[in-house]
């Protein structure tokens, strides 16, 4: 699961620019106090979470290069990309999963 994430600097301007914003707390604490909630019962679940940053000029380039609004789908989905070629990005640096190379040799 990926979670999107909002520095307090960014957080207006994104607010600013969200076509949702009768969706979403009005500053940043609210926000942060309702996101801590969510990661915790999250957590509590046993569950993997990733949060991703949202950046304001990144995320506008993004929604404008789609033609899509700014909406909580819409920065779901942009947070799920994000992680997933995150994730495709650790590929080459020392990481396998051939368990041949995991494994001891016989001596």
């Amino acid at each position: 699961m990926a979670l999107p994430w909002y520095e307090p600097d960014d957080f207006q301007r994104l607010w600013d620019l969200a076509d949702d914003q009768h969706d979403m707390p009005r500053n940043y604490d609210d926000w942060h106090a309702a996101a801590l909630k969510v990661i915790e019962a999250w957590l509590a679940r046993g569950r993997a979470l990733q949060l991703v940053t949202i950046k304001p000029d990144d995320f506008v380039a993004w929604l404008e290069a789609r033609k899509l609004p700014n909406t909580a789908a819409h920065r779901l989905k942009y947070v799920e990309e994000k992680a997933t070629r995150a994730g495709s990005e650790t590929r080459g640096v020392g990481i396998t999963a051939d368990p041949r190379a995991l494994s001891t040799p016989d001596t």
